[in-house]
């Protein structure tokens, strides 16, 4: 015993001399600021400290000391910031076109004041093309603030996870650049977490699902951080070179070294040229240096600043899959607290009721975690857990369906259905809508039989209720859902041969993709001045009537109009359609946006190889957007990818949606050179996904000079909007725990 004791002392004094030996002290001549980078360090810092989220600087994007303008996003006369912004940007690039190429004679006073101002700061010649170059960047003191804040709770477990693995204390302040410490931060691009990892980059390193996303979680992505940046030391030999790849990847800075023929940041700024390595980029490292001097020197550019305490908690493995209300109820605890300590499960998660995975490490804040977390867990009876996930189908909204019609088809309760889709007053189904399926204890096969049905001979499941409910004149369920739903049964977009193996995979499919009705199927109309039928004598009177309503119409919009679009999953923006080979042994697919091979081969779970081989492609032949591709169909696969690549792009709007709102859309004629990479990496960068949204009608594999596009504008939803929108789930029905724990219902119900 006493052996061990001494082994973990000594262990500890390793770590902590190792944290000493990796001190910012000790690291004087790491990230000394490079003379190219001394007016970048300084406008960043100026960018940090001095310029709040609510103005902004009019700069030149290679000399940015060169501002010419510092503007006030509240004082605009109207319209969105960004469109203002755009406005004062395009008028200053306009009056340094005039220095450019206009006699002296012709100046404004506007305009020689910034000459003035350009002479400062720009050596003599630069003025050339600096039209092109002038940029507004929005401040960040208030987000600086708060990642000063914040950053107390998990630095000194960063600094820790970084000696072990030879990173450099000074850099775990990097994250002041990437999310300003907030793990919940995610980009436009689809960015998150803490240190912003893309989930590509972030899938080497971690586990992201559709309900487990550990860029989220504060430790586990320190640590696949730490491993990234001592790989990319160990690969590029420096690491202000190892810091830039962060950014611009390590494969991106070989290149640098390789064309260069050197390793100094200094001469790689001064003499790299990419189209890929542009200012994000360029001012990644200077960024870096001007943040984390400020965080090691605080209190000389922030006041009255107010840490966060540092966070403490137990950890407690799951047996069973089981689900979060389930657990806040036998580990009594809060929700919302199981949410804070948990960041890496998705919202979804949460606002579903989805299952967490068995083995899944929960944790606990050290102050209300009970004694024994795993004899309470063990109390939570068979019937609120399981030993295998539960499998959600899924069914898109056709014109005139409701509430109703789609859980009679099914077989499930209304309730938990609304429950499933957060279906409410202000969130009402929509035509082409995806609604998740829940499945309540039936196997798989039955619910294709129950979808396989004719609907006229079912109805609801019967809802949970808290009382019993008294018996009222009925009318028969059959007339109602009549009237209300079309006939269709799901119907897979699967084309295929017509061998009983090829209809086994067809029906897999059928049962987990989207529902369209029957080409020969007319569309009834919905119910009118029908009595409602007993199923729903049980509901609310405000669930009762989302229960009947028919779906929102998605109106067909000319592509010379500007787009009215909702701000929620549209499966229609996505090709997800395949094509089975007569023999089932291989199927077709079509390359939709934001897919890659990799992503291909991780859904069917085999290596890219065997998708290479089956196409007959190099290992370095790329895919476009809406081209053919085979995949191999051995049914198990072809299930996991089939519903994986729809939760894929599902995941990627709910993310978006969840911090960004779209607040203008602009037109744009294509010039020539630019492409749809062009267009979605620009100056303020969106999601291809989104791009596609606003513009269905175009092939984006065919965008050619002259065609005329919409693209969105997209500004971060203030945290205000954010915590009313989380909050707005169960708003509409106060929860309800079924209150006998012998009862079947898994579910996290909705008050009746």
């Amino acid at each position: 015993m006493e052996k061990k004791i001494n082994m973990r002392l000594l262990a500890v004094f390793l770590l902590l001399f190792a944290v000493y030996a990796f001190s910012e002290d000790s690291e004087p001549d790491i990230f000394v600021v490079p003379d190219v980078l001394k007016d970048n360090v300084a406008f960043w810092k100026q960018i940090y400290t001095e310029v709040s989220l609510s103005e902004g600087l009019i700069h030149d994007r290679d000399y940015p000391l060169v501002i010419y303008k510092r503007i006030s996003l509240e004082e605009r006369p109207g319209g969105s910031a960004s469109r203002y912004s755009e406005s004062r940007k395009s008028h200053i690039a306009d009056c340094i076109r005039n220095l450019e190429t206009r006699p002296e004679s012709t100046w404004t006073d506007e305009e020689k004041s910034y000459l003035a101002i350009f002479k400062q700061h720009a050596p003599e010649g630069a003025l050339a093309g600096a039209s092109e170059r002038v940029r507004f960047q929005l401040g960040q003191k208030e987000r600086f603030r708060q990642g000063l804040e914040r950053s107390n709770a998990y630095i000194d477990t960063i600094r820790i996870i970084f000696a072990n693995y030879g990173v450099p204390q000074r850099i775990a302040y990097l994250p002041h650049v990437e999310s300003s410490f907030n793990y919940e931060s995610y980009s436009k691009v689809g960015a998150a977490g803490l240190w912003q990892f893309m989930r590509s980059t972030g899938k080497l390193f971690l586990h992201i699902n559709y309900l487990v996303d550990e860029r989220r979680d504060p430790i586990l992505s320190t640590v696949a951080a730490a491993r990234l940046l001592s790989a990319n030391y160990r690969e590029l030999g420096a690491w202000p070179l190892a810091i830039t790849a962060y950014n611009h990847g390590v494969n991106g800075m070989k290149h640098a070294v390789n064309l260069t023929g050197s390793r100094d940041i200094s001469v790689i700024l001064k003499n790299y040229s990419s189209p890929s390595f542009q200012f994000a980029s360029k001012n990644f490292y200077a960024c870096f240096l001007a943040a984390s001097d400020i965080a090691m020197h605080s209190s000389e550019y922030f006041d009255d600043l107010h840490p966060e305490k540092k966070i403490a908690f137990k950890n407690v493995k799951l047996p069973s899959y089981t689900r979060p209300s389930v657990l806040c109820r036998y580990l009594n605890v809060p929700i919302d607290v199981l949410r804070e300590f948990n960041p890496a499960l998705r919202p979804v998660v949460f606002s579903q009721q989805k299952q967490i995975p068995a083995d899944y490490v929960i944790r606990i804040p050290n102050d209300i975690a009970p004694a024994s977390m795993e004899k309470q867990l063990a109390a939570i009876p068979d019937s609120l857990k399981s030993e295998e996930p539960e499998r959600s189908g899924y069914y898109t909204v056709q014109q005139d369906d409701n509430l109703y019609g789609i859980a009679s088809r099914f077989r499930v309760s209304i309730t938990m259905l609304s429950e499933e889709n957060n279906i409410n007053r202000k969130n009402r189904i929509y035509e082409g809508q995806v609604l998740r399926i829940p499945q309540t204890g039936k196997s798989a096969e039955a619910v294709v039989a129950s979808a396989a049905t004719p609907v006229e001979s079912q109805s609801p499941a019967p809802e949970p209720s808290a009382v019993p409910v008294e018996k009222t004149a009925e009318v028969s369920a059959p007339a109602v859902v009549a009237e209300a739903v079309k006939p269709a049964v799901l119907t897979a977009p699967v084309k295929t041969g017509k061998s009983a193996a090829v209809a086994a995979v067809k029906q897999e499919i059928t049962k987990i993709f989207k529902g369209r009705k029957a080409e020969t199927a007319q569309a009834a109309k919905p119910a009118q001045a029908i009595a409602p039928p007993s199923s729903l004598v049980a509901l609310s009177d405000t669930l009762k009537e989302i229960a009947l309503a028919s779906a929102d119409t998605v109106t067909q919009i000319p592509k010379w109009k500007k787009p009215n679009i909702f701000p929620k999953f549209d499966v229609d923006v996505y090709n997800l359609e395949l094509t089975l080979s007569p023999d089932g042994a291989t199927a077709v697919i079509h390359v939709s946006v934001d897919e890659t091979i990799g992503h291909y081969a991780d859904w069917l779970g085999i290596p890219t190889y065997r998708i290479r081989q089956v196409n007959h492609m190099g290992g370095r032949s790329d895919i476009k957007i809406n081209s053919s591709l085979k995949i191999p169909t051995e049914q198990p696969m072809l299930d996991k990818m089939v519903k994986t690549r729809l939760e894929y792009h599902m995941a990627l709007e709910e993310d978006f949606y969840g911090r960004y709102k779209v607040t203008d859309i602009k037109q744009h004629t294509i010039k020539r050179g630019e492409n749809l990479w062009y267009i979605c990496n620009g100056a303020d960068p969106i999601p291809m996904w989104l791009f596609k949204k606003y513009n269905k009608q175009l092939d984006l594999a065919l965008l050619v000079p002259g065609t005329n596009v919409w693209i969105p504008v997209a500004e971060e939803k203030t945290e205000t909007e954010i915590h009313e929108e989380a909050d707005s789930y169960g708003a509409i029905y106060p929860a309800y725990q079924a209150p006998h724990e012998s009862s079947n219902c898994h579910k996290f119900y909705l008050m009746p």
